[in-house]
């Protein structure tokens, strides 16, 4: 056996060549911004890459209405607002998530009602169940790491109470459910275009909706003016707020969307690629009784990430924490342990809303429920990134050499991990 790099033996690959950069800079998107910037560096309406944008993302889902935005969070943001959301209103939310997924709910007053997740790492539709009352307006989900929801259960439920359903897509572009789009199954709908998403402009948001009504409500928000005048029909009450909108201003930036626009164009090839490289880490992973393999059925993930489970019960008295420094010493420097995508029920934003925002919250807000499933899956989570070209093989490759170097010498010799 190959002795480990953490012990003095030779690293499966040189940390410089191990790392995942996204999105890639090419000459073709370089390119691109450039033309834009000859173009125009601020849009003010529904034109140009704006429309361009929202009109093949829009039809890509099959949803009427689409909306950009400079973030994801603003387009959760805008999705409350779309909803008319308010004070003693009630949203049912995943505990594990990414708090952004929930924090905008704060600006309404509504509060957040928590629910554990499956062993999916996915909101568990018979809990959402559960927590229904008089004040629930709305249920939002999120597609944890691009897996897709249980979204014929949720529907089911959503329909029967007469409840909005809203999607934070922010890991799930391109994903799908039982053939049909993450996105595309809820009232409402919200993608990040930030940092290391699928479809990333550096920074930006947009939101998509089947109503004319949440639509209007969520450009007023964050746009004014000709955007405004251009979308609200007159007759419409909320017109008379064209020229100001809601007091926000929430717009994209054109050199983003610009490079979201050429990457989109990209999308379903990415989405293939993907699923070749995690059908590989799930074949050559699986071998190991202390990991367990991402669930999925019924659906196409996007690979924005690909999680395991780390099992200490059956992992040779090995930690998960030794297990980890035994991979970056390989030089396998992306294998991470997520940290702000978590179990978010403890947060302070939530639990002391009240001293954050005492203008809408007059009171500590307790949850007594331990979320079993999401602390579970949050302490045992090991996440890899997931490669979208055919000439990242030969990193994918590094990164099996390097896991199955050190996962058997977990299965063989564990003592020489314990001494880590």
């Amino acid at each position: 056996m190959n002795k480990l790099a953490i012990h003095g033996g030779n690293q499966t690959i040189n940390p410089k060549d191990a790392q995942f950069h996204w999105p890639l800079v090419t000459k073709e998107l370089e390119q691109i911004v450039i033309k834009q910037l000859h173009k125009t560096t601020s849009i003010y309406n529904r034109s140009g890459i704006f429309e361009e944008f929202e009109t093949k993302f829009s039809e890509y889902h099959n949803m009427p209405y689409a909306l950009l935005s400079n973030s994801g969070t603003s387009a959760i943001f805008s999705m409350m607002e779309g909803i008319e959301l308010k004070p003693g209103d009630e949203v049912i939310c995943p505990t594990y998530t990414f708090f952004a997924t929930i924090s905008p709910i704060l600006y309404t007053g509504a509060t957040p009602i928590f629910c554990d997740c499956t062993a999916t790492g996915n909101i568990d539709p018979s809990e959402i169940e559960k927590k229904i009352t008089k004040k629930t307006k709305a249920v939002i989900v999120t597609h944890m790491w691009g897996i897709p929801c249980e979204m014929d259960r949720i529907i089911e439920i959503c329909n029967k109470q007469n409840i909005f359903l809203l999607e934070d897509c922010s890991h799930a572009h391109g994903a799908s459910f039982q053939g049909r789009k993450t996105g595309s199954f809820g009232d409402a709908a919200a993608w990040s275009l930030q940092g290391q998403k699928i479809i990333s402009g550096g920074e930006g948001g947009i939101l998509l909706t089947k109503h004319k009504d949440i639509f209007s409500r969520a450009l007023l928000q964050g746009h004014y003016n000709k955007r405004c005048k251009q979308e609200i029909s007159q007759d419409d009450p909320l017109f008379q707020f064209a020229l100001t909108g809601l007091g926000l201003k929430l717009r994209a930036h054109p050199l983003a969307i610009a490079i979201a626009n050429h990457q989109f164009n990209q999308l379903d090839t990415w989405i293939d690629q993907k699923q070749i490289y995690a059908d590989v880490f799930m074949n050559e992973f699986e071998q190991y009784p202390f990991l367990s393999m991402p669930i999925y059925k019924n659906s196409q993930p996007s690979w924005y990430a690909f999680v395991m489970q780390f099992i200490p019960d059956a992992s040779n008295n090995v930690t998960i924490e030794q297990f980890e420094a035994a991979l970056h010493a390989e030089g396998l420097i992306e294998v991470d342990r997520p940290g702000s995508t978590c179990p978010t029920h403890n947060l302070p934003i939530f639990t002391k809303p009240h001293v954050a925002m005492p203008r809408l919250y007059k009171k500590t807000i307790s949850t007594p429920e331990e979320f079993s499933n999401a602390n579970k899956f949050y302490e045992n989570a090991i996440k890899l990134p997931v490669w979208a070209h055919k000439n990242d093989g030969h990193i994918m490759e590094s990164y099996v050499a390097g896991f199955k170097k050190v996962c058997d010498t977990v299965m063989k010799e564990p003592h020489l991990m314990c001494s880590i």
